[in-house]
């Protein structure tokens, strides 16, 4: 899945229908073995892995990442892994929706049920029409539209949400 540029996440952070936050934090960083002769490349491989994913440390999503630091001079060894273990400090974009907020995504589905919605074109919600099969506003599919956050699910680290209120 390829995820926006660090640039384009950043143009992004200043529009609060985005969801993104920046946060300059440190990450710890497995790196196997076949890294030990490029660590940088390593790094941002295993970054690169994390994008899309729940990170209980960033307290979201990783989306896009900059300024990357290893910090230290040596990785860490533990018990019979082969791993490296390394701490980065680095920029993060991070996904981070709240419950009320509201967010802007394009429409990849609709049914009788509900309408389906891609934020940043990777995080899946769905707006419920109501009782008598009415949403809001008809949206059509591949539209942009807004939305209410009502409530946030996690699975194997995939965010994925429910909203209300959806608008063009």
């Amino acid at each position: 899945m390829d995820f926006m540029s660090y640039k384009q996440a950043l143009q992004l952070c200043n529009d609060p229908r985005a969801g993104l936050a920046i946060i300059s934090g440190e990450q710890l960083i497995s790196l196997p073995p076949k890294y030990l002769d490029c660590i940088g490349q390593g790094v941002k491989e295993q970054l690169d892995e994390m994008k899309g994913f729940y990170s209980e440390r960033l307290l979201g999503a990783l989306i896009a990442y900059s300024n990357i630091k290893i910090l230290g001079d040596k990785g860490i060894l533990l018990d019979d892994s082969p791993y490296i273990h390394l701490k980065i400090q680095a920029d993060f974009i991070v996904f981070q929706p709240r419950v009320g907020s509201r967010l802007r995504g394009c429409v990849n589905k609709t049914s009788k049920a509900h309408v389906g919605i891609l934020v940043h074109n990777f995080f899946n919600a769905s707006v419920a029409h109501d009782q008598d099969g009415h949403v809001e506003e008809t949206v059509s599919k591949d539209e942009d539209c807004e939305f209410t956050v009502t409530e946030l699910f996690l699975h194997r680290n995939h965010l994925s949400l429910r909203g209300k209120n959806i608008q063009r």
